[in-house]
């Protein structure tokens, strides 16, 4: 007995076989016009399909580079602005201490935004912009070759007619067929090119997309880490702003503005009229001359405070750090603004 199960696999299999040698005959008995239309339209898809989203992704980066900009512009603002409010306050210093190093610091990122900015525009809109011209120039190449397809067969069409109504006249038929050969040659020739040009074409869509979009990505890493450095900087010095010593200065101010002696200095008169009789301190009974009672002040402290404020982040550790960054080759700052 047969087994069903085999006799459903060969008839599958028989059915596959049918099918591949149908679809074979059908390109067997395609003629080389028809095969000529059917590569130019498919490179007509191929092109418009590339044409539509590149010019999308152009679009959307050209736009992602123009708002960086003005987000540049906004941070040169800010960091202007906290430079001329740190120039201007003169009570609450550890505050103007914090708001110098932050508009040093927003400063510094502004320029590397500026780079950032110019590297967009030279490694990832501008060759995405090309694409353009691309395309238009291989639509052109597609459209030549289309109607090169569509003369060969209204030779082909002339040649049926006249063989039709005059079977007999010999010479039109041998030039009508002529014309036919050199439809079919310009058809195959054209053909050549195209496919060549088409080769071409996807072989730099390839590269420029995966090479446009590693920089994109590479730009902005590089920035990112960049601006974290320098915000870190800025959220530190701000958190290094004493608040109550601050205010504590400022009610000193208060005070002295509204005309009451400032209890600090009237304690230091008081100690400097006790300390010293002919060279020696009569307080601490010191024997020597030049022993001074003074105490640090809480002024003297905010000053040592805000010293070691001001030079947490050293010009030379600074400089270095710069002058390491500008000389990466991907990131210039020699041509920011």
């Amino acid at each position: 007995m047969s087994n069903p199960q085999n006799e459903s696999s060969g008839n599958e299999d028989d059915d596959f076989t049918s099918t591949f040698r149908s679809m074979g005959e059908s390109r067997m008995n395609m003629t080389i016009g028809q095969q000529a239309e059917n590569q130019a339209k498919f490179c007509q898809t191929r092109v418009a399909n590339s044409e539509k989203y590149l010019g999308s992704l152009c679009e959307v980066m050209g736009s992602i580079t123009r708002k960086t900009a003005h987000i540049r512009d906004k941070g040169d603002i800010l960091a202007k602005l906290c430079k001329d409010y740190s120039d201007e306050e003169n009570v609450s210093h550890s505050l103007k201490a914090g708001l110098r190093v932050c508009a040093e610091n927003l400063s510094v990122i502004q320029d590397y935004r500026q780079t950032q900015i110019m590297r967009l525009e030279s490694k990832v809109v501008r060759p995405i912009s090309d694409y353009g011209n691309i395309c238009k120039q291989i639509k052109i190449g597609v459209k030549r070759e289309l109607e090169a397809v569509k003369r060969e067969d209204k030779k082909k069409i002339e040649l049926q007619k006249l063989r039709s109504k005059n079977p007999g006249n010999s010479h039109q038929i041998s030039r009508a067929q002529s014309d036919v050969e050199r439809a079919r040659e310009d058809a195959s020739i054209g053909s050549k090119h195209l496919e060549e040009q088409m080769v071409s074409f996807e072989k730099r869509r390839l590269h420029d997309i995966k090479t446009s979009m590693l920089d994109y990505f590479k730009i902005q890493l590089v920035f990112h880490a960049k601006a974290i450095e320098f915000y870190s900087k800025c959220f530190e010095s701000m958190s290094m702003v004493d608040e109550e010593r601050d205010l504590q200065e400022f009610q000193r101010k208060l005070s002295m503005a509204r005309g009451v002696p400032d209890t600090e200095e009237i304690s230091q008169a008081l100690t400097s009229m006790t300390t010293t009789t002919n060279g020696y301190s009569d307080t601490l009974g010191s024997s020597d001359p030049y022993t001074s009672t003074y105490e640090l002040t809480a002024s003297d402290h905010r000053r040592v405070r805000i010293s070691k404020t001001s030079t947490m982040y050293g010009d030379d550790e600074d400089d270095d750090e710069d002058d390491d960054y500008y000389d990466d080759d991907e990131y210039d700052l020699s041509t920011a603004r």
